[in-house]
């Protein structure tokens, strides 16, 4: 009986186009807006070369110019300037065009002309500033130096052409720390939890008040636990199935970065579904309320949990764990989303299995109170409900 009840669960889930819509189609259709709203912050932004022309007068400090210049202007991946060599006026005509950010002229110090108009290339016009005021202090610097001390003069330049790095960076992990897989993650878990739904139907069709077909399964020979355990597979296998389709979808459609460790996004989607069906189960076996007031609070809790993860703002999850840590050990989206974190970005799997762990853990706890209270269910008389 117990296969007889998981194949005719299963196949009222899948005929309920309601559930397979918000259960399969819509983590996808989310996916893709997800794709196109924050799938450009993985990419790291390119620098471009600074337009600016340069207007030469002969000056004592021309030849020493030029070689910066060349340095600056040479191209490849550490091309900084993009220069042109023009007349005054002209200058003057291509700042005024926006065509050039600003204006370099080879006085005695090197001056730079900038427009205030240009409110959008201010980062630019800073770049220049302290290149122009770095060139005047150094080439004052070595003048002073070849004038008092000649003998010091090879020794100084060598002093200033040395690169001297006075930070390291130390990166903790080799994986892909992007925000855009935040959401990604966070939608997963919140598919995970659409298995709720399903795991409430399981509870409602097994209570005599709130259908008849609860009433008929009240007074049939099968053992209800058996018929319980058969619904609760179906809508774990169902739901499963859609994670497992919207994972795909994300990985290959969308390429969402998983850290290439396929066989533990499944363990955690498992997991996951495991925990939503079991949280349903348990939602719907309790109290005595109506069918739409069980959905109802079925939908806030996972509104809720999926909002602290940080479903709808990115950087929830971790002002959570600043106020209250506790949290985000029993949120079952925050274990699920930070699961298939710790996957992309550390390289050892104990914090996901601290997760797994919890997640199953919550799941048993649901599932032992689901039965306990469909159990203690019993009716007077269920000739009411025909």
């Amino acid at each position: 009986m117990y296969f007889h009840s998981l194949y005719y669960s299963l196949k009222v889930l899948i005929r309920d186009r309601a559930m397979v819509f918000w259960c399969l189609a819509f983590p996808i259709i989310l996916g893709t807006m997800f794709y196109f709203a924050f799938g450009g912050l993985s990419e790291a932004e390119s620098f471009s070369a600074i337009p600016v022309a340069v207007v030469q007068e002969e000056t004592e400090s021309d030849v020493s110019l030029g070689e910066w210049l060349e340095v600056l202007e040479k191209p490849g991946e550490n091309q900084l300037l993009e220069i042109t060599y023009t007349s005054e006026a002209e200058a003057l005509s291509l700042l005024e065009e926006k065509k050039v950010v600003g204006i370099l002229t080879a006085k005695n110090p090197l001056a730079l002309t900038v427009s205030r108009e240009m409110t959008g290339s201010r980062l630019e016009q800073s770049i220049l500033s302290s290149l122009v005021s770095q060139f005047n202090m150094n080439y004052e610097a070595l003048k002073r130096i070849a004038a008092e001390h000649p003998g010091q003069l090879a020794d100084a330049l060598a002093a200033l052409t040395e690169k001297v790095d006075y930070l390291n960076d130390t990166s903790f992990s080799e994986g892909n720390t992007s925000e855009a897989l935040v959401y990604f993650f966070n939608l997963v878990a919140m598919n995970c939890l659409y298995a709720a739904l399903a795991g409430n139907s399981v509870a409602v069709s097994h209570q005599a008040n709130l259908s008849a077909l609860g009433a008929r399964k009240n007074i049939s020979p099968v053992h209800k636990l058996i018929s319980i355990f058969g619904g609760l597979t179906a809508a774990f296998l169902f739901q499963f199935a859609s994670v497992f389709i919207g994972l795909c979808y994300m990985h290959f459609a969308l390429s969402v970065d998983f850290g290439g460790q396929g066989g533990y996004v499944v363990l955690a989607a498992f997991a996951g579904c495991l925990c939503g069906v079991s949280l349903g189960f348990f939602v719907g076996s309790f109290g005595h309320g109506t069918v739409a007031s069980k959905i109802g609070i079925l939908i806030s809790v996972i509104i809720v949990c999926c909002l602290l993860s940080g479903l709808m703002i990115g950087n929830m999850r971790m002002q959570v764990e600043k106020l209250c840590p506790a949290l985000n050990r029993i949120n079952p989206a925050a274990l699920i989303s930070d699961a298939l974190y710790a996957l992309v970005v550390y390289p050892s799997h104990e914090r996901y299995f601290t997760n797994i762990v919890t997640l199953i853990i919550l799941s048993a706890l649901f599932c032992l109170g689901g039965f306990f209270l469909v159990r203690r269910k019993k009716y007077a008389s269920l000739s009411n409900f025909f």
